[in-house]
């Protein structure tokens, strides 16, 4: 099982949704993750501080994810890297060791 954490601008997170929806449904699983807005840093691009200089801002999904679906965000991501350019979006992966839903 991993852990995924992506970051990116508001602007693209419509297409994330899209495009990780319909790799749900290619792959006949639940579509899950958690959002979270308003998320503010500094990465590769411009800052998103939410202020009246860098207007912006970020959110964050995180996905809980079987190890063989690693692939398909990794292809969501350059995905989106190749159609904008220049909007910040990053994904980290982690090992989770037990996963129980309660």
């Amino acid at each position: 099982m991993k852990r995924i954490e992506i970051m990116m601008t508001q602007a693209i997170e419509v297409d994330f949704v899209k495009l990780y929806e319909r790799a749900c449904r290619v792959a006949e699983i639940k579509c899950k993750y958690t959002k979270i807005d308003n998320i503010m840093g500094q990465g590769n691009t411009n800052p998103k501080l939410g202020d009246a200089i860098w207007p912006q801002l970020n959110v964050m999904f995180i996905l809980m994810i079987e190890d063989k679906y690693v692939g398909v965000i990794r292809n969501i991501m350059k995905n989106l890297h190749k159609t904008y350019v220049g909007e910040g979006a990053a994904a980290f992966i982690s090992d989770v060791a037990d996963v129980e839903e309660l």
